[in-house]
């Protein structure tokens, strides 16, 4: 079963869609050799294939085609009486159960897509979210220690007062998406922003070493300060920047010794930073 999920999987949609019609070809042949009724959920099969792997325009065209071949089977067209009861009103039936199946695949599909890119994108911000930037923060990882190329990984932490409100003007839902739209401008198409949760922005640099991140975070605390004089927020925030000259067994290394960071920075005033670098695994220098 793997190996012809894999094999599908290669295939093109075009591929897979004319495929589709040839299955329709064959079943209408079984079908019309076959003797008794009870072939007609078999029609599904080609339309499901169709609708998934082409738009639901091609799915509505393979219902008609599978209906038209389930017709031509069942001498429905010529007035034959080849199986009990093949009349206009069963092939309308056929018809709609092909139509059916298009809708409940097309559903399907969209509900599939929906939550890959929610998986993937952050709805509140249109970052990353915390599972993506883990999966891309391993791959940066990886290819640090196999070139020993420097990396820095930047986090923001928001500490929002006591009795926050959850929503409105100064809430972490209004802060979150203007302190993204501020600092992504500043950050290089290779760079990767990310909302870790509800209190946490985070930032990875490749190839940044501690000088030129240093200017990234102060540019970061100056945008941030602007938005929160504009917006009137009353917010505690820290930045945390770790330099890995030498990278981190894991991301969990890394993003608990980042948060850790941002959140002393916080303590230490609304705004502080504090950097560190780290020149070896077990290594950190301030």
């Amino acid at each position: 079963m793997t190996e012809l999920t894999e094999f599908v999987e290669r295939q093109s949609r075009q591929v897979l869609v004319a495929l589709g019609y040839v299955l329709l070809i064959l079943f209408g042949l079984v079908d019309h050799l076959a003797d008794g009724p009870g072939f007609e959920p078999f029609y599904a099969i080609p339309v499901a294939l169709v609708t998934w792997y082409g738009a639901r325009t091609a799915g509505f065209a393979a219902a008609c085609a599978g209906g038209i071949v389930w017709g031509l089977a069942n001498g429905v067209f010529m007035g034959e009486e080849l199986k009990p009861g093949p009349t206009l009103w069963t092939l309308l039936w056929q018809f709609g159960l092909l139509l059916a199946i298009v809708f409940l695949v097309d559903t399907v599909k969209k509900s599939r897509r929906f939550m890959a890119v929610t998986a993937r994108t952050d709805l509140l911000t249109g970052l990353a979210t915390r599972t993506c930037f883990e999966e891309l923060a391993r791959s940066e990882i990886s290819r640090s220690k196999r070139y020993g190329r420097p990396f820095t990984f930047i986090v923001i932490r928001f500490s929002p007062p006591n009795g926050e409100q959850a929503v409105g003007p100064g809430s972490l839902r209004d802060i979150m998406p203007a302190a993204a739209v501020a600092i992504r401008p500043q950050l290089r198409e290779t760079d990767l922003f990310a909302r870790l949760d509800e209190f946490t922005l985070a930032a990875l640099l490749p190839e940044a070493t501690h000088d030129p991140s240093k200017v990234v975070v102060q540019k970061i605390l100056g945008l941030l300060a602007a938005v929160q004089r504009d917006r009137r927020w009353q917010l505690r925030f820290g930045v945390g920047a770790v330099t890995y000259e030498a990278a981190p067994e894991s991301t969990d290394e890394m993003v608990r010794r980042g948060v850790k960071l941002a959140d002393s920075a916080s303590r230490a005033g609304g705004g502080a930073v504090k950097y560190e670098t780290c020149r070896d695994p077990g290594a950190v220098n301030g």
